[in-house]
């Protein structure tokens, strides 16, 4: 019974080994590391082999990691399976700082502190006439109670 015991646990320890390789969340940018990778694309048990070879070094996607074989997409949007082995993480790309960014113009600051002195501002608008455009007293005027009349068509001269 102990011997039982013991090699089922030593089979609990073999299968979680072959499941741990490294997490790699779906959607992560992976790389080839194979110098060939066989890729197939309706799964790796397909009869007929691999569908392609890919090259070390070439970019996938990620879509789904399970035991022995990761779910990935080509550049071109081609889905199909390579062997955990061949695949591996990609860091991601760092962007570059918010301020590094190099510009030859100089802009004005939006605000200024206060007591400092800013430049005039230039400006092509031209400023609102002294005179309102309309009088409180401009009121439209009442309409007539009745329809207007029809205009009466021109008659024809008789040729």
């Amino acid at each position: 019974m102990r011997a039982r015991c013991a090699g089922m646990i030593g089979l609990a320890v073999a299968l979680a080994a072959c499941a741990s390789g490294p997490q790699i969340p779906p959607g992560s940018s992976c790389e080839i590391t194979a110098s060939r990778a066989p890729f197939y694309k309706q799964g790796p048990a397909q009869t007929f082999g691999a569908d392609e070879m890919l090259a070390a070094g070439t970019r996938v996607t990620l879509i789904e990691r399970s035991m022995g074989f990761s779910r990935v997409m080509l550049p071109n949007g081609v889905t199909g399976y390579v062997s955990n082995d061949d695949v591996s993480a990609v860091a991601p790309e760092v962007a570059p700082p918010a301020g590094s960014v190099v510009t030859n113009r100089k802009l004005d600051p939006l605000f200024t502190a206060p007591g400092r002195s800013s430049k005039p501002k230039r400006s092509n608008v031209q400023p609102t006439p002294s005179d309102p455009l309309f009088d409180v007293n401009d009121t439209p005027l009442p309409l007539k109670d009745e329809p207007p009349k029809a205009t009466p068509a021109p008659e024809k001269e008789p040729e």
